[in-house]
């Protein structure tokens, strides 16, 4: 798979050339390069990283990626991006491990032009690897579920069917795109006839495009509900979260959350937190992204909230892949809806023993309603007492969501004793 040149585009325009350069196995790197035509489109996928304006890009010189053992694997960030992250990565591995492919030949670059159309946001890595890929088919959920699971707790010894190979691609094909820990796929529902059908490609009319988090009902927190719960607090809370719900499929209920990066049809280009800076560490990282963007008050607001309800709702997983922004096709940027928004469960550590991926005021630990207020003066943020007031009006609700959404006592009580030890004063 080495020596793969990937062509990169963007609604249909070529954007350039990315390629793996392993001269030299020190320095093996990513070499992107943009198509001279598109320098004129005004379309800034990468507008701090790799602005259109700037010398390096307007002299037609290459972008190397850097070291490809950092976080972005010798990818400029604005492609790193589109990689899978864990659930993805380990779902890639064992499909690898049976068919007899060597991980250390899978260049990032490969791994772009594997995920090819089907990468979330509007950006598209050609050639993809997989033949037909393009082509839609029907999902039976139940049935990929048992798949995935038997996949990731390793109980089934490799047997090789006609079957199996068909449950493979379709497990790959749904579930390598999506970032995140927990196993998910992306589907698309079509309400009126009842259908599920692959979401990786563009569907006629009447179909809308999820994201499905598998659920985990056996276990003493089950995810699915949780998540369902908190995505019910986070709209209670003012804070724009896409259409959630849970939906049972024979003996299992999911999570579904509805794309954001597609609408009517189209895909919308989005960033993460991460590949727009670089990585960013503090919610101010993230304020001062909307202001270099210059995004709308209401962008500003909405991350506010957000802060303080993740901060007072126990969600410590708020890293900078889990604020996203998105690009219209006039180049215009806004903030884009929450997501991966749920108590953080780990089951060897009390969540009130570890700190926020993102500090606030300089704080990961500890974090009081002063902070909050810090914040809110430094970015302008107006009446910030009124909107941690009611974030922390919904939170103090928390059990009643859950049990509406049928979660465990067992779990309601941990969950509500930690939060209420760690509740900023």
């Amino acid at each position: 798979m080495n020596g793969n040149v990937v062509k990169v585009t963007l609604w249909g325009i070529t954007v350039g050339y990315l390629s793996w350069d392993k001269t030299n196995w020190r320095t093996e790197t990513s070499i992107f390069q943009f198509d001279r035509d598109y320098l004129s489109s005004g379309l800034d996928i990468s507008p701090l990283m790799m602005p259109l304006d700037s010398k390096v890009v307007q002299s037609g010189l290459d972008i190397r990626g850097g070291n490809p053992k950092n976080e972005f694997r010798g990818l400029p960030p604005v492609f790193a991006d589109s990689l899978p992250d864990h659930w993805g990565n380990s779902l890639f591995r064992s499909w690898a491990k049976e068919h007899r492919v060597s991980m250390k030949d899978v260049s990032p670059v490969d791994f772009l032009s594997f995920i090819g159309k089907r990468g979330m946001g509007a950006l598209e890595f050609l050639p993809a690897a997989i033949e037909g890929e393009d082509d839609s088919f029907d999902v039976d959920v139940s049935r990929l579920y048992e798949f995935a699971k038997s996949v990731l707790e390793r109980r089934d010894e490799v047997e090789f069917s006609n079957d199996r190979e068909l449950l493979w691609q379709d497990l790959i094909k749904l579930g390598t795109s999506p970032g995140g820990k927990r196993p998910k796929a992306l589907i698309a529902i079509n309400p009126s006839e009842n259908s599920v059908k692959s979401g990786q490609t563009l569907l006629p009319p009447g179909y809308e495009y999820f994201v499905l988090k598998y659920d985990n009902e056996n276990d003493l927190y089950p995810y699915a509900r949780i998540e369902h719960a908190y995505s019910r607090m986070c709209k209670d809370a003012g804070i724009t979260i896409p259409y959630t719900e849970l939906r049972p499929f024979e003996k299992a209920t999911h999570f579904l959350i509805k794309r954001f990066d597609r609408k009517d049809g189209d895909k919308i280009h989005m960033q993460s937190l991460r590949a727009m800076t670089g990585g960013a560490g503090s919610y101010e990282d993230a304020f001062d992204v909307l202001l270099k963007m210059r995004m709308d008050y209401a962008d500003k607001e909405q991350l506010f909230r957000r802060m303080v309800f993740n901060v007072v709702a126990g969600n410590i997983d708020d890293h900078d892949k889990n604020i996203s922004f998105l690009m219209d096709k006039d180049g215009g940027w806004t903030l884009a809806p929450a997501y991966d928004v749920v108590y953080s469960i780990d089951p060897d550590t009390l969540y009130s023993r570890k700190g926020q991926s993102m500090s606030v005021n300089g704080k990961n630990q500890e974090i009081t309603i002063a902070d909050f207020l810090a914040v809110a003066r430094t970015y302008s943020v107006n009446r910030p007492e009124r909107i941690i007031e009611n974030v922390m009006d919904v939170v103090a609700k928390t059990d009643s969501y859950l049990r509406d959404d049928g979660v465990n006592e067992a779990a309601i009580k941990v969950m509500m004793s930690e939060l209420n030890e760690k509740r900023p004063d």
